[in-house]
């Protein structure tokens, strides 16, 4: 049913949480999970300027980290293909854009997203994400 999922990360728990569904989801049916985090071109704040200042990461490495973080603790389970992308621009169109790009079978957002990227899984992008999807959209409640 599903061969390529994508899960849209921001760092945050509840995207961690996106991440462990897309990932069991992808086990169960041979599926490559695509992690996709976006850069919406806004000042970083709140938990991502502190990793910026604390490690000296440009902006482009920080969306890196978050990307490589969100698959190591939401545990992949063995054997699902992962492969990570950073997209640019308004969140819910980079989501819906990069899932016709890879044609995704199914979106994976968590329910809630951190500080400022907030608005990558919470609120007017998800419904936007819901209403404009041509595929299935899972919303990941922690």
């Amino acid at each position: 049913m599903f061969k390529t999922i994508l899960v849209a990360v921001d760092g945050s728990g509840h995207a961690g949480k996106a991440v462990r569904c897309g990932g069991d989801i992808a086990k169960t049916y041979g599926a490559k999970l695509v992690l996709l985090a976006v850069d919406g071109h806004r000042p970083l704040k709140g938990p991502l300027v502190d990793l910026a200042k604390s490690e000296d990461l440009s902006r482009s490495e920080v969306f890196e980290r978050i990307l490589a973080s969100a698959r190591i603790l939401a545990e992949v389970p063995e054997g699902v293909t992962v492969e990570q992308r950073v997209g640019f621009g308004d969140p819910a169109d980079e989501i819906l854009d990069e899932a016709g790009r890879i044609d995704a079978d199914l979106i994976v957002v968590g329910s809630r997203g951190l500080g400022e990227y907030a608005e990558l899984l919470l609120g007017s992008v998800s419904r936007k994400i819901l209403h404009l999807a041509k595929v299935p959209v899972l919303v990941a409640h922690s």
